[in-house]
């Protein structure tokens, strides 16, 4: 079953909207133990759901303003990205351990509304050119110069680096998700690799 870029509008609308009740639910949690407690940190995470709720709230705006797959995409991993932040906290005010976020199979559904594998298939050439744009690294790079800029990279956007903060962890995936498609590649073609020009 195909699904076409509106039920997925429609779905991760849904999907987002639900999240946007949650983050007001713990909010006003966090007030009331604040309230009846003596909470001492109940306004800062109330604070931090306002946010996540108005970040949440971007993001059903731009659903509204564009619905192209590309965007669909850019939106679905926002939302997992915020999605980790709310769990993060949530964890934290109701002191339980932190739950595995389900994920949404929303690769799945932009794959099959392409219209199945032929539609959304890439020569391998694009894809190469993709991922070695992502890494900042020419096409002709060796796999050892590869390795070299993805540990750097990583280790510039690691939370450890960058005292705590986790707005990196985006580009980190992107930098996963190409070094292991080149990891294939070369794999598949370890030395002289031929090249379409």
């Amino acid at each position: 079953m195909q699904r076409s870029p509106e039920e997925i509008r429609k779905e991760l609308s849904t999907h987002i909207s639900r999240m946007i009740g949650q983050c007001r639910e713990s909010s006003w949690l966090c007030l009331e133990r604040s309230l009846e407690m003596d909470w001492g940190g109940g306004g800062e995470m109330e604070e931090k759901f306002s946010d996540l709720d108005r970040l949440f709230s971007c993001l059903l705006e731009e659903l509204s303003r564009d619905g192209s797959r590309p965007q669909l995409a850019r939106v679905a991993r926002k939302s997992e990205f915020l999605e980790d932040r709310f769990e993060e906290l949530d964890s934290v005010l109701r002191n339980r351990p932190r739950r595995k976020r389900a994920a949404l199979p929303w690769e799945k559904f932009f794959r099959m509304g392409a219209g199945g594998e032929k539609a959304s298939a890439t020569s391998e050439r694009d894809r190469l050119k993709k991922h070695c744009r992502t890494l900042g690294v020419p096409e002709t790079a060796s796999f050892e110069e590869i390795r070299r800029k993805v540990r750097s990279l990583l280790k510039e956007n690691h939370p450890d680096m960058r005292a705590g903060d986790r707005s990196g962890e985006g580009r980190m995936r992107d930098i996963l998700e190409s070094y292991g498609f080149l990891k294939k590649y070369y794999g598949i073609m370890p030395e002289n690799r031929n090249r379409e020009e």
